[in-house]
């Protein structure tokens, strides 16, 4: 189980001196919590074993009576916890990245580190259409039954929280600072909003200022929740292509929408495109396509308006992908002309060409659309 902090005041003052320990290493953090979960198991750990873990400083530090005490703006509800890589709390995809944080903090709803995720990420200055569009999307995948996770950054990631919640749904706000430490101050409200329906997380230690760079830290961390990434608006260069790029590494899906050339802060998405990103134009296009993302385990998992959602597109598309092959052929064709010859609106034959993309029976080339080979 997650330890509680404000229950035992020895107990707190080892575990805040063990993820202070990151500053020797994440890395080495996370290969000593493998084998000793806990500051109890480090302290009984034979000095042969301690040794070659390099493990006899951390032993005495936590060996010492209680030398710090939690703040006491952590002592309220929710309770704080911290999670481990080897307890079932921690979110399982992020689990499997091979710079996973060794520990994170963690005050709210702890079920949702564990369920299905959608990231969405964009600007911190969003046009009007970008609001919506964040407002809009997130929106739908709250009320598919996903958990919105996000940055509690001003603009696209501050709506995207604000959004999930207001659907009812759960949201996952990751920070670039200590769980004391809100960033930004202006998001102080809403961060008490997402700890009480949602659930408030960093992997820096208590006391830790948003230092430049955690915020690239943050963002791999962000991006290794969930099964995709939308982006929703973004300039170029950004901190949100930052987290585009660390969501590809980790062999994420990156979904996109797209902005005219002469928006400024849809250049970052425009180039996403360019290099391979999944072209979303409606929520339509982004159920299709996380509905064959996540058809294998959706049912049993996720509530019953997004099995259903599931069950209905997949059902669909089966019909859709046979006459899309079928007119594709074995050239290559546009959007419109698909969408004309077979009177489907866009919205449509979007969601069944990127289901088949995803499937890999076609391929987006120069002019459209083809079967692969």
């Amino acid at each position: 189980m997650p330890h509680q902090f404000g229950l035992d005041q020895q107990a707190d003052s080892r575990w805040l001196l063990l993820t202070r320990a990151i500053e020797t290493g994440a890395r080495w953090l996370d290969e000593v919590l493998r084998q000793f979960p806990s500051p109890e198991a480090i302290l009984s750990c034979p000095a042969e074993r301690a040794s070659a873990l390099r493990l006899e400083a951390l032993q005495r530090a936590l060996a010492q009576p209680p030398l710090m005490e939690l703040p006491e703006a952590l002592l309220r509800d929710p309770p704080l916890h911290v999670v481990t890589p080897e307890e079932p709390e921690y979110p399982p995809l992020l689990a499997e990245c091979p710079d996973r944080p060794p520990f994170l903090f963690c005050r709210g709803v702890l079920q949702h580190l564990s369920a299905h995720t959608l990231s969405v990420v964009g600007t911190r200055k969003p046009s009007l259409e970008g609001r919506r569009a964040a407002r809009e999307f997130a929106t739908a995948a709250a009320e598919s039954g996903l958990i919105v996770v996000s940055g509690l950054a001003l603009g696209i990631d501050g709506i995207a929280h604000e959004a999930a919640l207001a659907a009812g749904g759960g949201t996952v706000a990751v920070l670039p600072s200590g769980m004391d430490r809100i960033y930004p101050a202006r998001h102080h409200k809403l961060a008490e909003h997402v700890m009480a329906e949602g659930v408030l997380v960093s992997e820096f230690p208590l006391g830790t200022p948003p230092r430049k760079h955690h915020f690239h830290r943050r963002n791999r961390t962000l991006s290794g929740f969930s099964e995709a990434t939308l982006v929703v608006e973004a300039g170029r260069p950004s901190g949100t292509l930052i987290t585009a790029s660390a969501a590809a590494d980790q062999g994420r899906d990156v979904l996109v929408l797209p902005w005219s050339i002469y928006h400024r802060e849809g250049a970052g998405c425009r180039h996403l495109l360019e290099d391979g990103a999944v072209l979303v134009q409606s929520i339509a296009a982004m159920r299709a396509h996380l509905a064959v993302t996540l058809a294998p385990s959706a049912p049993p998992l996720l509530n019953g308006r997004w099995a259903s959602a599931v069950k209905g597109e997949v059902s669909r598309l089966d019909a859709d992908q046979k006459a899309m092959l079928t007119l594709l052929g074995s050239g290559t064709h546009g959007v419109e002309i698909l969408s004309a010859h077979l009177n489907w609106d866009l919205d449509r034959c979007l969601a069944c060409l990127t289901a088949l993309e995803v499937a890999g029976h076609i391929e987006q080339v120069s002019g459209g659309y083809t079967v692969s080979t």
